[in-house]
């Protein structure tokens, strides 16, 4: 009998989008989760690491957690569920009720151990309790895991090679069952796409930024989380991606979850892949160009009354954009309509390209943050994150406030 695969992963419960709490996103997202789980007759969910955004999530995010697994608990039909951790969870805080949940059917994997790979390993049975399915359940791999201490060897090489030969351990006790094997990872693959840097840290140890596909084994699917667009690598890899978009640069990106149905009995032992498209609670959207065109979208935006989330980038203009930055923010209604406008705006940058900053930037000094004073790192951070010129000239007069009165009494306590 088909085993039916749910594959999702990169939840980051807990995460903000700037300014913004995505809770309710979440919630939404969970509830409709449980609702295809149901409807798909899911028999394994696997989510793929980054359960929560934080090592200590808040007491919001982990209510989020538990209420979704106590309803997978309550299905007729309750699936066999794997969580396993990703380099944003807390291996201790998450595999903290492991011994509880996984008489639940809530298997738990926060860790491995080299010496035993078949601790690794999960049968799932058929009605005739004949394996029908091997799940090689193996979370985000940090150095200690695999003994990676440095040496006259890069880290870096030090790392893939273990890395690639845990999995083959496990892979070839797997096997041996004689059923589809799949294989968890939380890490990125050599040719896959990131979204950007601000919502996803790659992996780097040394000069490592990714796990060279063509290492690791043949394995039937691997449910692969770390990165946030769904993609698919080598064949067999796939990344879920996030249910939600977690910056904006992700904002056009279509989400899905997985559902990969295995077969023991078929020729092809590689599964059937389904994408379940996810739906939209919040929408975002990058809005680029100069002041009039930003100013045109901002407007077609209130007149079709869309309730979203603005990035603004400014990419061409000559001059000042302080009237600019305050005609755009979004007004409430009238005194007698007290209504929260429709569109919030969460970033604002000028994305102008200055002849200054390129000779400021491409200057050697600029490069040695040894050889700059204080005042010029400080100033060096705010260009490069996009500071309006106008706010950074407020920020260095109170920031050379600030740091000449900490010179003061540190001079002062010296001559005490």
């Amino acid at each position: 009998m088909p085993v039916r695969v749910l594959h999702t992963s990169d939840w980051h419960l807990g995460a903000m989008l700037h300014s913004e709490d995505r809770k309710e996103e979440h919630e939404k997202f969970l509830s409709w989760l449980l609702e295809i789980i149901k409807a798909e007759s899911i028999d394994v969910l696997i989510v793929s690491g980054d359960i929560f955004d934080v090592y200590a999530p808040s007491t919001a995010a982990q209510k989020l957690y538990y209420n979704f697994l106590a309803g997978t608990i309550k299905l007729e039909n309750a699936p066999e569920v794997f969580i396993i951790a990703g380099n944003h969870d807390s291996r201790h805080f998450l595999g903290a009720p492991s011994g509880i949940l996984s008489k639940l059917k809530i298997h738990v994997v926060s860790g491995i151990d080299m010496e035993k790979p078949e601790n690794s390993i999960f049968e799932i049975k058929d009605k005739n309790a004949e394996t029908a399915l091997v799940i090689c359940a193996i979370p985000f791999l940090r150095e200690k895991d695999l003994k990676v201490t440095g040496g006259e060897i890069p880290i870096s090489e030090q790392y893939n090679k273990a890395a690639a030969e845990f999995y083959h351990k496990v892979y070839d006790k797997a096997k041996r069952a004689g059923a589809p094997v799949l294989m968890t990872g939380h890490f990125y693959v050599e040719g896959s796409q990131k979204s950007d840097d601000y919502s996803e840290r790659t992996r780097e140890v040394g000069s490592l930024q990714s796990l060279p596909a063509s290492t690791l084994p043949d394995a039937d699917y691997y449910a692969l989380g770390h990165l946030h667009r769904n993609q698919t690598i080598n064949g067999n890899m796939r990344y879920s991606g996030s249910p939600l978009p977690m910056s904006f640069s992700e904002a056009e990106s279509v989400k899905y979850v997985i559902i990969a149905v295995f077969d023991k009995e078929a020729a092809e032992t590689k599964p059937v892949i389904q994408l379940k498209e996810i739906p939209v609670w919040q929408k975002l959207r990058r809005i680029k160009g100069s002041p009039d065109k930003i100013i045109a979208e901002i407007e077609s935006i209130k007149t079709t009354g869309e309730n979203v989330w603005l990035e603004i980038q400014v990419t061409e203009y000559e001059g000042s954009l302080f009237n600019f930055w305050n005609t755009i923010e979004p007004q409430p209604g009238a005194a007698e309509l007290p209504l929260e406008p429709l569109y919030k705006i969460l970033v604002k940058q000028d994305m102008r390209v200055r002849q200054d900053d390129d000779d400021w930037r491409g200057s050697d000094e600029s490069g040695n943050l040894a050889a700059l004073e204080p005042a010029n790192v400080f100033e060096k951070f705010l260009r490069e994150e996009n500071v309006n010129p106008e706010e950074i000239e407020v920020f260095m007069n109170m920031f050379n406030e600030l740091y000449n009165n900490v010179i003061v009494n540190e001079n002062g306590a010296e001559e005490a």
